[in-house]
């Protein structure tokens, strides 16, 4: 019956609070509805409202819910005439006062949830404001940040072309200087032809000045086998030096061609040398930054790119079985760690790490064997070795103790 009661009144209160409607079709039925629920608490209620209203139909509606909850009759529209009669009998209704009062502790209830709901909102427009801010403002953090990285991007992008532009010269340079050479050779093999031609004449006069000797000193028949000897041996020595003449063009061209070509192939050799090293720089670095942030997950994919270009890095190895360390990856970290030492054998660093992921594994001779690879390569390992977590459950080993102590 609470319940029942409870809700009864809830949407007494309700209607009541339409008679403040700013509809007058919803107050002329606020009216109606207070009448047919016999809501005798509404009575003070319908006559203020006698008192503001100026709709005719609202304040017929209004007196005709008087009459019908108060059986008072003949009263009309004159707020005057109903409070004469609540002073003399409405108020002497117990229904009616107790009624009012709950309507009125209702009202006020009401009025206390929607000052309620009011703050309540008013912090969450508040709360909504101060998320909107902290996102703008990491907004435009992340903006100057990737400002900033893009600039200095920017910047390596252009030393890398001012030292390409610089190949670019040497290439130039180079090129003039093949130049050159092949003009020396065209030089010398003119020198070696004038030289083989000056042979040419020589020989020549010496034939003359023998067969001007045998023409003072023998018979015709003899002149003429000289002669015939003369004719031969111009004619051997010609084919000779036509030989020598063609083998020493062959050769010069080759040795130009050679030259040149090797010159170009060790330009190209150089340039991709150059372009694979500052891409393997780029790529190291990036990944460098990645790790030193507490991103090993992303400096391992960039890693992987370099050591794919370049497998003869041994620091990016070295490196990349860090990360492979870092995400608990031991037995891929060793395998890094042992790339690096076959690249590098007396690198102590990789054998230190390697120890250490041997550590974590809880291998006591491994860790043991390679810590004595690291301490003999540097000694320098003993003291960081008495200071690592990576071995606190060894540092009270005699052994450990001996290695790192000795």
């Amino acid at each position: 019956m609470s319940l029942f009661l409870a809700l009864a009144m809830s949407l007494q209160a309700e209607e009541i609070a339409n008679l403040r409607d700013v509809s007058p079709t919803v107050r002329k039925n606020a009216c109606s509805t207070l009448a047919e629920k016999n809501s005798r608490g509404a009575i003070r209620h319908l006559i203020d409202l006698l008192h503001r209203e100026a709709d005719a139909s609202v304040r017929a509606a209004a007196v005709d819910a008087l009459e019908r909850l108060t059986g008072s009759r003949g009263r009309g529209a004159e707020p005057a005439r109903w409070e004469e009669w609540w002073d003399t009998e409405g108020k002497k209704m117990p229904v009616a006062a107790a009624t009012e009062e709950s309507l009125e502790r209702r009202l006020k209830e009401m009025d206390r949830e929607v000052s309620d709901k009011t703050r309540e909102a008013k912090m969450e427009v508040r709360i909504l404001a101060i998320v909107v801010a902290v996102i703008a403002t990491a907004f435009v953090l992340v903006m100057i940040y990737f400002v900033g990285h893009v600039s200095s991007k920017l910047k390596e992008w252009k030393e890398l072309v001012r030292q390409a532009g610089v190949y670019i010269e040497e290439s130039h340079q180079i090129t003039k200087r093949t130049d050159r050479v092949l003009e020396e050779l065209e030089a010398k093999k003119t020198d070696i032809l004038e030289f083989f031609k000056k042979i040419k004449d020589e020989k020549e006069a010496e034939i003359e000045r023998y067969n001007d000797l045998l023409h003072q000193n023998t018979e015709h028949q003899m002149r003429e086998e000289v002669m015939e000897l003369r004719q031969k041996a111009e004619k051997e020595l010609e084919e000779t030096l036509g030989q020598l003449r063609g083998q020493i063009e062959v050769e010069v061209r080759r040795l130009g061609g050679d030259q040149k070509e090797k010159l170009d192939k060790d330009f190209r050799v150089q340039h991709e040398r150059f372009m694979k090293d500052v891409e393997a720089h780029t790529l190291f670095l990036q990944a460098s930054f990645a790790h030193a942030h507490g991103k090993p997950e992303e400096a391992l994919k960039v890693y992987k790119k370099l050591l794919a270009l370049k497998p003869d890095h041994q620091v990016g190895w070295e490196k990349m079985g860090l990360c492979y360390r870092d995400l608990m990856r031991y037995d891929e970290a060793l395998e890094a760690f042992q790339k690096a030492i076959e690249l590098d054998p007396n690198d102590p660093s990789s054998y230190y790490h390697m120890a250490a992921v041997y550590a974590r594994q809880r291998k006591r001779e491994k860790m043991l064997e390679t810590l004595n690879l690291a301490i003999k390569n540097d000694g320098e390992f003993k003291d960081e070795a008495l200071n690592d977590p990576a071995f606190r459950d060894y540092w009270n080993d005699p052994a450990f103790r001996d290695l790192a102590e000795a």
